[in-house]
């Protein structure tokens, strides 16, 4: 966060007290220095010797209040050149475009942390240890000065079990007078245990156990048709290019192919009184129990048939006969 702090408001809050305490150098030879252009402080004043280099004593004179943790103030050229000349300074702005930025060192409760508190929070209201919270603003963070103990407490929790939302006013640190404090709201939802794919996978391989593992997901991001039971992945080959990881849904699976397209098969008719077995050639792909096109290698006719194992399928009418005979 910036704060753009006017010359003729820092100068009249600021300058006063300082200049009171140490008088101008006006009379005195001038002290050479060269303005810092970005300043971190860990005090809650900015000094002299922050904004300038090249200082004696001094340096330590104060000369400002500093943001407040994790915060940075602006000081134009104006200001600047009011600060060198009132501690008789050999400075002067070079251009009125000239800048210095203060910034305040801080310690940062990020909002892992927050987060966290949150739900030990409402674990003590009786929350299942399996939802997890979706917080409305995950990038929320707490500054504290640098010689303050990073610590947190949560106070006026608020959670509607039915909608799983929540509210909670965070305080940091946790002992003595707040520095910062927080609206922290957002939800708790259910996870689910889902089977995925631990390597990539392509529609011309076959699922096998030690192809399955599984993740943690939230399951209101899960579909009416997700796979949430290994069993039916099992045995099932992807219909397309599959990432490590990625939750299927049921249309994503297909039992596997026997019969590739252009493969050799073995066309067999079976009828109560004789089994007719001929050579052909598959014109499409077919998993178990799906009805393809096959070509007659002798007599080049197209049978429609059903594919019953690894490249075999079988022809299931006796008009059929004469084709494969042929």
């Amino acid at each position: 966060m910036r704060q753009i702090l006017s010359s003729c408001l820092l100068a009249l809050v600021l300058l006063t007290g300082a200049a009171a305490s140490t008088p101008a150098r006006a009379a005195d030879t001038p002290m050479a220095v060269m303005l810092n252009n970005h300043v971190v402080v860990e005090d809650r004043l900015v000094r002299l010797g922050d904004l300038f280099t090249g200082l004696d004593k001094a340096a330590a004179t104060p000369i400002a209040r500093a943001p407040e943790p994790g915060n940075r103030a602006e000081v134009d050229a104006r200001w600047l050149a009011s600060v060198a000349k009132a501690y008789g300074l050999s400075w002067r702005p070079s251009s009125p475009f000239d800048r210095a930025v203060i910034e305040r060192a801080s310690l940062v409760i990020d909002g892992a942390r927050i987060e966290e508190s949150v739900r030990d929070a409402l674990r003590d209201q009786g929350l299942d240890p399996k939802m997890t919270l979706v917080l409305d603003n995950p990038t929320q963070r707490l500054h504290l000065s640098t010689d303050a103990t990073p610590s947190l407490i949560v106070t006026g929790l608020s959670f509607d079990r039915a909608s799983g939302r929540f509210s909670a006013q965070i305080l940091a640190p946790a002992e003595g007078a707040p520095q910062a404090r927080a609206v922290v709201t957002g939800r708790a939802v259910e996870m689910a245990e889902v089977p995925v794919l631990r390597r990539r996978m392509g529609p011309d391989e076959v699922i096998r156990g030690d192809d399955i593992e599984w993740i943690s997901l939230r399951s209101d991001r899960l579909g009416r048709d997700a796979v949430i039971d290994s069993a039916n992945l099992l045995g099932k080959s992807p219909r397309r290019l599959v990432r490590p990881g990625e939750p299927l849904r049921s249309g994503d699976l297909r039992d596997p192919i026997l019969v590739p397209k252009g493969s050799l098969v073995t066309i067999r008719l079976e009828t109560p009184r004789m089994i007719l077995t001929a050579q052909g050639r598959s014109l499409e792909p077919g998993a178990k129990g799906d009805a393809i096109r096959v070509v007659n290698t002798k007599s080049n006719r197209v049978i429609n048939a059903v594919v019953t194992e690894p490249a075999t399928v079988v022809v299931l009418t006796e008009v059929a006969a004469a084709s494969v005979q042929e």
